[in-house]
């Protein structure tokens, strides 16, 4: 019988269970008791490692007499005496180890890691014998020097892992035998690894020993620390002052520094948090500690003391004579740690270091100030700590130019708050602006965090803040709360849809375009949350923006149930018996469908022309097709010579933008307007801007009553001139400037669609009036207008979307 996973034969299985009787059995009918199973253990090795009963050495015997190799070894090239040593957990186990020994096994056999079976007693002690069982090894002759794979010798090992009250006795022994004291593992003593692992009662006796048998207490490891950084570090006992003061007896390194330049009073300052630090500090400094050594951060002991909040530490290095405005490499003092790291001391500490002449406005490389610091912190009362060193004369002066009441919208808790009711009710300006044009209430908006968010923004409009003023880039707090992310907290969602609610309410602009052209509606159609998009859209967001994104499936969903202006435009070109193939699919953008509608509009529901239209849309340059349709939304008739002139555009762009030099698409575009049928030789583009200017003034009092009405003067004239060019992207590669009435020149050079809003209010600010403009639009494209029966801004926006 065979176990298949494992190649046992029914030996192996038994030996599991160590059933002598049966055992006995298989053996007389001719079981190979050195068969061996997938990891080339023989049933030997099995029975060393599960010692089940009484009979475990009997069985032994059994084998061993029956011609089981006693130093077989398995694939990590262990005998079984390295399996019984590893598993000495009853009160057979030393009989077993020495059974094993007197048949033969060899003691210093190793292991692939180079361990002996006496590196695993010393590792893997589970029985009060292990000491004797110790003891034996190394008198039947196992090396007490031998080193493993990471260079740990039996010393080594027992110093680590044995915790128990033979533990001095079995190192006295070691030593005693032989054992180098001074030995290293990759990067440590025996010293080292008693400070670090020895967490008994016998502690400072087994530190005692080694160092009374030739322990060098000054021996660093690899990241330079000494034997008593180390008990710093890991003990707590009450006999650690103790240990100190025989150590620097010994003629310990007072002010030894680690890899990164940290003293033991570094060490002290941080790890020991109990009633021995403050004695430790006293001693060492009166025994020649230097308190002014700096560790790699250009930290002293006093500010991890601080870090730490350690009250009667402080004061002690304070009073031996660390300066409270002491700096480190990122120029930090003591009191931007403890301002920084809060706990029940904090405020008590930091009332000492200020009647300590701490600088109270000392600002780090970041130009933060203490007071910046205390509003990173997330203590519960963080607040009183605030408000002390307000009234202490704190300031914020960040190289950001925040005030208090930024930060505290910036770090939201749950004192925010209070503390923001506090600076306001003290004077803080609500609307004092950072370097980045921010408000607190755009702050607010950005860091919106917790449950406490929409208090405070609501608390923030209560107070004046101005819920359409726009930072540097354009953005009002809509635009701000609107980039949250959508995440699995439906809390966190809902609070965020109920502050996008209230900057509604409170008259914050749902169509605000920020510097990147993007509308609050914009932004969360791009992070695809529904219900931000439902909110903005039934709040009169204009769909008509979204121009430059395929609409998602969320608009798709919710547009149609939008009670608003767009509610007419899609429910007109849904119902219209003229367009009855019309439909948004999951693939277009609603404004592909939108142009199709125009130029059906335009050509009198020629699906002919559209068709064509569409192929060159499906085939062609994106850029391309854009100029055909918007020179189709000009509203000239008769453009027969429309293809010369088009070459002309293109040669021209081509000496200026030689990135443009593809002009593959001119069959396409032929064939296209032969069918159209358009005509541009009223216009010579090689004539430059002041020439187009005049040509345009010629078509117009020629085509008066072609139904264009236009008054001939240059400023109006120029102002159509830049709304038709805007709307064919002839701008973008023929005009480079734009000059005012002061012929001061406004360069655009290289702007596309995001100049249009800048060029419109330039002219708009020219004493130019906007329904003139509007006007002259709506009168240009009538047929348009009749279709969609718009608002003349909506209109507008419209007509100027490319």
């Amino acid at each position: 019988m065979k176990n298949s996973n494992l190649n046992e034969n029914l030996l192996h299985f038994l030996s599991h269970l160590n059933t002598f009787q049966t055992i006995k059995l298989l053996i007389e009918k001719g079981e190979d008791v050195n068969g061996k199973n997938n990891q080339n253990e023989t049933p030997l090795h099995l029975i060393c490692e599960f010692q089940k009963n009484e009979n475990t050495i009997d069985t032994i015997k059994l084998l061993i007499e029956k011609g089981a190799d006693i130093n077989s070894k398995n694939n990590q090239n262990e005998t079984p005496l390295h399996f019984a040593s590893r598993n000495n957990q009853n009160e057979n186990s030393f009989e077993i180890i020495k059974l094993l020994i007197e048949k033969g096994a060899d003691i210093n056999s190793k292991n692939i890691y180079k361990e002996t079976p006496l590196h695993l007693i010393c590792e893997f002690q589970k029985n009060e014998n292990s000491f004797e069982i110790i003891k034996y090894l190394i008198e039947k002759g196992a090396n007490i020097n031998s080193k493993n794979n990471q260079n740990q010798t039996p010393l080594h090992l027992i110093c680590e892992f044995q915790k128990n009250e033979n533990t001095i006795d079995t190192i006295k022994y070691l030593i005693e035998k032989g054992a180098n004291i001074n030995s290293r593992t990759e990067s440590r003593t025996a010293l080292h690894l008693v400070c670090e692992f020895q967490q008994n009662k016998y502690l400072f006796e087994i530190i005692k020993l080694l160092v009374e048998k030739g322990s060098n207490v000054n021996e660093k490891n690899s990241d330079y620390e000494t034997p008593l950084h180390l008990a710093f570090q890991y003990q707590q006992k009450d006999d650690l002052f103790q240990i100190t003061k025989y150590l620097v007896e010994k003629g310990l390194d007072i002010n030894s520094k680690t890899k990164y330049h940290e003293t033991l009073l570094h060490y002290l300052c941080q790890y020991q948090q109990n009633k021995n630090s403050f004695q430790i500090i006293k001693f060492l400094i009166e025994n020649g500690a230097n308190q002014n050594i700096e560790n790699n951060y250009g930290e002293l002991p006093l500010h991890i003391a601080c870090r730490y909040q350690q009250n009667e530490i402080i004061k002690l290095l304070v009073e031996k004579g660390s300066s409270t405005n002491s700096k480190t490499k990122y120029n930090e003092t003591p009191l931007h740690f403890a301002c920084r790291f809060q706990n029940e001391n904090s405020l008590a500490i930091i009332k000492y270091l200020v009647e300590k002449r701490a600088e109270i406005n000392s600002q780090n490389k970041n130009l933060e100030t203490p007071l910046h610091s205390a509003f990173l912190s997330n203590f519960e009362k963080s607040f009183e700590i605030i408000k002390f060193l307000i009234e202490k004369g704190g300031r914020i002066i960040d190289k950001f130019q925040n005030n208090s009441l930024h930060l505290a919208c910036q770090y939201q808790n749950q004192n925010t708050m209070e503390i923001i009711k506090y600076l306001i009710e003290n004077g803080s300006d609500i609307n004092f602006t950072n370097i980045n044009n921010e408000t607190a209430l755009h702050v607010a908006s950005r860091y919106q965090s917790n449950e406490n968010s929409f208090q405070i923004i609501k608390y923030l409009i209560e107070k004046g803040a101005d819920v359409n003023h726009k930072d540097h880039f354009n953005q009002n707090s809509l635009h701000l709360i609107c980039t949250k992310q959508k995440n699995s907290n439906s809390n966190s969602n809902s609070k965020q849809n109920e502050i996008i609610k209230l900057l509604i309410e409170k008259g914050a602009d749902v169509n605000c375009i920020n510097y990147f052209n993007q509308s609050p509606l914009e932004i969360v159609n791009s992070n695809h949350d529904r219900k931000k998009i439902q909110i903005l859209l039934m709040n009169d967001a204009d769909i008509f923006h979204l121009q430059r994104l395929q609409i998602t499936q969320e608009i798709m969903d919710i547009f149609p149930k939008i009670y608003s202006l767009n509610q007419d435009l899609n429910n007109f070109l849904k119902s219209n018996e003229n367009f009855p193939d019309f439909q948004i699919k999951s693939n277009d953008s609603f404004n592909f469908n939108l142009h199709k509608q125009i130029l059906l509009s335009r050509f009198d529901n020629d699906y002919s022309i559209l068709n064509k239209f569409v192929n060159i849309c499906s085939r062609k340059s994106k850029e391309i097709v854009q100029l055909c349709i918007n020179f189709l939304y000009t509203g000239f008739p008769d453009f027969d010579n429309f293809i010369e002139r088009f070459h002309n555009l293109i040669n021209y762009k081509n000496e200026k933008y030689p990135k443009l030099n593809n002009i593959s698409e001119n069959e396409i575009i032929e064939e296209f307007f032969k069918e159209i049928g358009l005509d541009l030789n009223w216009i010579n583009i090689k004539k430059g801007r002041k020439g187009i200017i005049k040509d345009f003034q010629k078509f117009y009092q020629e085509n008066e009553s072609k139904n264009f009405t236009i008054i001939c003067e240059e400023k109006e004239i120029k102002v159509h001139k830049l709304i038709l060019m805007i709307r064919s992207e002839l701008f973008k590669g023929m005009f480079l400037s734009v000059e005012d009435s002061s012929n001061e020149v406004h360069d655009y050079t290289g702007k596309t669609f995001e100049t249009i809003q800048q060029l419109i209010y330039f002219i708009y600010n020219d004493e130019i009036e906007e329904n003139k403009i509007t006007k002259q639009i709506i009168q240009e494209l009538e047929d348009v207008k009749d279709y969609y029966q718009l608002n003349q801004n909506s209109f507008l926006d419209l007509i100027l979307e490319f």
